[in-house]
């Protein structure tokens, strides 16, 4: 493992999520920059070490393909950690409430350290589901989806400007941030938040656009190929950067969250397929072989003598692909022996001899 989330938050790897939230405050507080002054630097990178191993371990997927593999994905195949990342916002204010208190909160000392990332205007970015089987999890796929989303004006290339003239802001003379004083004294505290007249852009139009109005964006339907990815985890999000909103010169991203049908006959178990295999009284005692099918393959399973009913055989390499991985899971057969409700005579004479064959004692006689 590259990271030890576990050791960065001081816990152990059967922690509840309750102690998982519980360290994340106590860290949070100890580390928060606003309360390191003196060594905001070195404050704000052991901040964002415990966020991101907050953000992983708090998180039911991540913490479990972080245990499974040593690490976890964040989008994009980027195995590094930003802001953008973290989606925890909500919580972040729960918990900073009960850390400062009612005089200031989260957002009194955290938008310094914070601005950049939680004050942009509007939410720009756009999520779509997408619906997959599990059969182009296990060989990997290409779609195609359309949404709607606000492109850039082609009129203005997004400036919002007739002509694209702008000036600098004159409320944050082109720094596109505000700066908000509270309080006094030692009390006295600074946010950090994004111009309300140029919304962060620094400039603003000398005149508007007159096909987007000053927006800088239309809305339009768009078509985008989705690569899927083997091996893909059920609400897994796929970052595509610069597709989603637009407003004022500014774009977010479009994510797309796979979401994996069940199969009729297959469930899956993280990368191991297990499937139901019925087979006789005989084959089970004796051992046989089975073919099983898993979408266009076959996959031949050997029954070893003496099968117990509901046991398990393992298939190594015969599962779901691991995401950026060469390896594959496994198959695994739950093996289902049924019992037969009618029989005629000869077979039921042969059950009897059989008994008694084995030694075992019949309370009923034979017919």
């Amino acid at each position: 493992m590259t990271k030890d989330y576990y050791s960065v938050l001081g816990i152990t790897k059967d922690a509840s999520q309750d102690d998982i939230k519980k360290a994340f405050r106590q860290l949070g507080k100890k580390f928060h920059p606003d309360l390191n002054p003196n060594n905001k630097a070195e404050a704000e990178e052991k901040f964002k070490e415990i966020s991101e191993a907050y953000e992983v371990l708090s998180d039911p997927q991540k913490r479990s393909n972080y245990d499974r593999f040593g690490k976890v994905e964040f989008g994009d195949g980027r195995s590094d950690f930003t802001w953008q990342d973290f989606s925890h916002y909500s919580e972040f204010n729960d918990i900073f409430d009960k850390i400062f208190g009612s005089f200031g909160g989260f957002s009194g000392f955290g938008d310094s350290f914070f601005g950049n990332v939680r004050n942009q205007g509007p939410d720009l970015d756009l999520a779509i589901r997408l619906r997959i089987s599990l059969s182009d999890v296990y060989y990997g796929t290409k779609k195609r989806v359309k949404y709607r989303r606000n492109s850039p004006c082609s009129e203005c290339n997004g400036s919002g400007a007739k002509d694209n003239k702008l000036n600098y802001c004159s409320t944050c003379k082109g720094s596109g941030q505000e700066r908000v004083v509270q309080g006094g004294g030692f009390m006295r505290m600074v946010s950090v938040t994004v111009c309300r007249t140029c919304n962060g852009r620094g400039k603003v139009p000398v005149e508007l656009c007159r096909t987007c109005n000053g927006y800088g964006s239309i809305s339009t339907t768009e078509e985008l190929e989705i690569n899927v990815p083997r091996g893909v985890q059920n609400n897994q999000k796929i970052r595509y950067r610069g597709r989603g909103q637009t407003h004022q010169g500014r774009v977010g991203d479009l994510f797309v969250i796979m979401s994996i049908d069940d199969e009729k006959d297959i469930v899956r178990d993280g990368d191991n397929l297990i499937i139901r295999r019925e087979i006789s009284f005989a084959e089970a005692a004796l051992g046989t072989e089975t073919n099983v099918s898993i979408f266009k393959e076959t996959v031949t399973v050997k029954i070893p003598p003496g099968t117990q009913p509901g046991e398990m055989i393992r298939v190594k390499g015969a599962g779901l692909p691991r995401m950026n991985s060469q390896t594959l899971g496994d198959l695994i057969v739950n093996v289902v022996i049924p019992v037969p409700k009618r029989l005629n005579a000869r077979q039921k004479e042969l059950l009897s001899q059989f008994e008694e064959e084995s030694g075992r004692k019949r309370p009923w006689s034979r017919r």
